[in-house]
């Protein structure tokens, strides 16, 4: 009787410590890939890594090692927040960039990723210091009295093009950069403000010689007209044509005065001396 009982309390005990274990292994025994993710499979007694990576689903652990990498887009800063970074242009003067970035794993790369980069914290890792790199050797190349004019906007193409280079051999997709402020030394943001206020200054100096002399030409031309119709009255007038137009006009005034009273005649004579008089109604 002892020994039966002895015997249910083993069973007992046996059969909790089983289920126990089973829980176990049910918790802690299997890998869970979400949607979007993929995950690389090893092998930790020998080493090995399977070809290709795993979608979707719940695989157990026994041994088996479990890498998950995130497909959805990653961006750093998160929330919506940037980061400032020093750089020194070509002619050694120091610029800071305040930027952000966006990027997302291409599913195929992921064991490519493991194998050469490490886990997607050593991926992380990895893409921040080639943003770091790109963002260095993209304002070695300009000069920092170009950083707020001409180059300015594309220095961001410039250094997710970099960025991308580097990047994309990895299975690495850049897939938004932001540049949000470019600042230069004060040295060369006051040098760069007086530039353009003295090209502003002399742009409307320009405009206004240019009204200047566009007032002239008009002016000229105006002159040149009258000078134009001058000369012709005055060759109109010459000779014996011109001579008997104006006693033609002489006789018609002549008319018209003496249609009024108390008029003044003016009357040329061959002497060149006038003579005055005013023409008496009554005779």
């Amino acid at each position: 009787m002892a020994n039966s009982v002895k015997s249910l309390r083993l069973s007992a005990v046996g059969a909790a410590l089983a289920f126990f274990v089973v829980m176990i292994l049910f918790v802690f025994g299997f890998n869970r890939v979400d949607e979007y993710e993929v995950a690389v499979k090893r092998n930790p007694v020998t080493g090995s890594v399977a070809a290709t990576p795993f979608g979707q689903g719940l695989y157990h652990s026994i041994l088996r090692a479990w890498t998950n990498f995130p497909l959805r887009e990653v961006q750093y800063p998160d929330e919506g927040r940037s980061e400032r970074l020093s750089a020194l242009t070509s002619d050694q003067l120091e610029i800071e960039v305040d930027a952000a970035y966006r990027y997302r794993l291409q599913p195929d790369s992921a064991v490519h990723l493991y194998m050469t980069v490490g886990s997607f914290n050593a991926v992380r890792a990895f893409v921040y210091n080639t943003y770091r790199s790109a963002i260095r050797d993209a304002i070695a190349e300009i000069e920092a009295s170009n950083i707020l004019s001409t180059e300015r906007a594309g220095i961001a193409g410039r250094i997710e093009q970099l960025m991308e280079e580097r990047l994309s051999p990895r299975g690495i997709a850049v897939t938004d950069f932001f540049v949000r402020e470019i600042l230069p030394p004060e040295t060369i943001r006051q040098a760069i403000e007086s530039k353009l206020a003295r090209e502003q200054q002399v742009e409307s100096e320009v405009f206004q010689t240019e009204v200047v002399i566009e007032v002239a030409n008009q002016a000229r031309a105006e002159a040149a007209g009258i000078r134009d119709a001058q000369d012709i009255i005055a060759e109109s007038l010459a000779g014996v044509t011109g001579q008997r137009y104006l006693y033609w006009r002489y006789l018609e005034m002549l008319g018209k005065i003496g249609e009024g009273s108390n008029n003044m005649v003016i009357a040329p004579t061959e002497g060149g001396i006038p003579l005055f008089f005013t023409p008496n109604s009554s005779n």
